[in-house]
Formats: structure tokens, sequence, C-alpha cells
């Protein structure tokens, strides 16, 4: 029994080194990824600043997107949950979405439909 609990401490060494190296690890790539995230909105806004100076006619297309580009990932997320705005109940969740109704067939999918229902009602 003495033998066993001799490992014990050395156990709990390795699972806390193992523990805070994979912490690490995952902090360094956030921390890149952010980088680069800065980076990159970094070059947009200064091409986006360059085409004001040049003084060029700019399409405000381009400027828009460019300014979404711009914008923080996490910000990005929010508006396009929020663009969604679709609310989805538990009983969709674990049955499964409710079955596209006739008004959101397109006129070629609803040829298709009556023509499959005929070919099923002649056979």
């Amino acid at each position: 029994m003495r033998l066993a609990t001799s490992y014990i401490p050395h156990a709990l060494y390795a699972i806390a080194v193992t523990s805070i190296s994979i912490h690490l690890v995952s902090k360094r790539r956030t921390f890149e990824d952010e980088r680069a995230n800065v980076n990159a909105r970094i070059s947009i806004l200064e091409s986006i600043a360059e085409q004001l100076r040049s003084g060029k006619p700019i399409n405000d297309d381009e400027v828009e997107r460019l300014k979404r580009l711009a914008r923080d990932p996490v910000k990005r997320d929010e508006e396009a949950m929020k663009s969604k705005s679709e609310e989805i109940s538990w009983k969709e969740v674990f049955l499964g979405q409710k079955s596209q109704s006739d008004s959101d067939l397109s006129p070629w999918e609803k040829k298709d439909l009556e023509k499959i229902q005929k070919a099923a009602n002649e056979s």
C-alpha cells in the first residue's frame, strides 16, 4: 500500500504541469490569432485611408464591405446571430425542424411536386 501512495504526489505534479502547458499553448494560439486579426484590421483601415487621401472617387459599397471586414469578429458574429433572429424551440432541437410549407416552395418545385404526385397516383 505504501508503494502506491508514494506515486500520488508525482502523478499530481505531472497532471499539473501538463494542464499548465496545455493552457499556455492555448493562450499563445489565441494571442497569435488576435494579433493576426488586429494586423488585418489595420491593413484594411490603412487601405481605406489611402483611398480617401488619393482623392479618387470611392465606391460606397466597397467602403462598406471593407468596414464590415474591419469590424471585430465577435461583433460580426453577434450581428450574424441578430440577423438570423429565428428562435428555435426545444421541440425542434430534439425532434428536428418543421417541414417546409407550400408557400416556401418555388413555382418550379411546385410543378415538380405535382408531376411526382400524378405519377404516383397513376401507378
